[in-house]
């Protein structure tokens, strides 16, 4: 009898930004690039905050800006192809009264 391996989920590392001034719960996530990992904003204040990859080395996703709804969340998609392993992005958490320089760590 054959077998079948259920192949690996992605995983959504949740990052939570805790204050109008960009604060979030965890200042540097890691995601693994082969298993198409994901990054997922959630905004607890009433005004959403403005998620921004501006940096010189760029964003590791698609999209270099994302805008988290007041309450709500968005996900990043996983690392695009020329993300390069084993890299600190830096990213800007920009919220209401204030903002905030975490990063994510992109690994195999």
């Amino acid at each position: 009898m054959a077998t079948y391996k259920v192949p690996d989920l992605p995983v959504y590392r949740g990052v939570h930004i805790t204050s109008d001034n960009g604060q979030v719960d965890v200042k540097d996530v890691e995601i693994s690039k082969s298993m198409a990992d994901q990054v997922t904003w959630f905004a607890h204040g009433a005004a959403g905050a403005i998620i921004e990859f501006s940096s010189p080395d760029g964003s590791p996703f698609e999209e270099s800006t994302f805008q988290v709804p007041a309450t709500g969340s968005i996900s990043s998609g996983p690392a695009k192809r020329a993300a390069v392993v084993n890299k600190y992005y830096k990213y800007t958490v920009k919220g209401r009264t204030g903002k905030n320089d975490p990063g994510v760590i992109i690994h195999n």
